[in-house]
C-alpha cells in the first residue's frame, strides 16, 4: 500500500507542475487576446473557447489535489474537540461522501462523451468529445485519490484510545 501511495504522490506532483503550465498557458492565451483587442483591433476567436477549457482542466485537476491533500471546506473546532477515533470514523465518512460524488460525476461524464462525438465546438472545431474526456479523466482521478485516501486511512494503525481527547 506504501508503495501505491508513494506513486500517487510522485503523480500528484507532476499534476501540480501541468497546473502550473496550464494556467501559464492560459494566462498567455488572455494576455495575447487582449493585446490583439485593444492594439490591433482584431479579436481572435479562438481564444476565448480555448481559455475556457484550460479552465475547465484547472478546475479538474485542483479538484483532485483537495481530494489527496484534505482540502475542503470543514469545520475545524469540531475536529479539536473530538477523540482521535472519532477523527478516524469522521475522515472516513468524508472520503466516503468525495468517493461517491466523484464517482456520480464520473459516470454522468459517459452520456457526455457519447453526445460529444457528434457535435463540434464553435470556434476551434474540435470535437466535443475530446472536451467531455478530459472530464472524464478529471473526475476519474478524483476517484482514484479518494479511494487511495480511503483505503490509506482505513490501512493506518487505529489511535490509541488512552490518549484522551482530541489535542494533539
Amino acid at each position: 500500500m506504501n508503495a501505491i501511495l508513494r506513486y500517487h504522490r510522485k503523480f500528484q506532483d507532476w499534476v501540480n507542475n501541468f497546473i502550473a503550465f496550464a494556467l501559464a498557458v492560459l494566462l498567455a492565451v488572455i494576455l495575447l487576446q487582449t493585446f490583439t483587442r485593444y492594439v490591433i483591433f482584431y479579436s481572435l476567436p479562438w481564444s476565448e473557447e480555448l481559455s475556457r477549457y484550460l479552465y475547465v482542466l484547472l478546475i479538474l485537476l485542483g479538484i483532485n489535489i483537495g481530494v489527496s491533500n484534505d482540502g475542503f471546506v470543514r469545520i475545524d473546532l469540531i475536529d479539536y474537540f473530538i477523540s482521535d477515533g472519532a477523527k478516524r470514523t469522521l475522515g472516513a465518512v468524508r472520503d466516503c461522501i468525495s468517493l461517491f460524488v466523484s464517482g456520480v460525476f464520473l459516470y454522468s461524464t459517459l452520456g457526455m462523451i457519447r453526445v460529444g462525438a457528434f457535435q463540434k465546438s464553435p470556434a476551434m472545431q474540435i470535437r466535443m468529445r475530446y472536451v467531455y474526456m478530459v472530464l472524464f479523466a478529471g473526475f476519474a482521478l478524483c476517484v482514484l485519490a479518494a479511494l487511495l485516501k480511503l483505503l490509506g486511512r482505513l490501512a493506518a494503525p487505529a489511535p490509541d484510545s488512552a490518549s484522551g481527547g482530541g489535542k494533539d
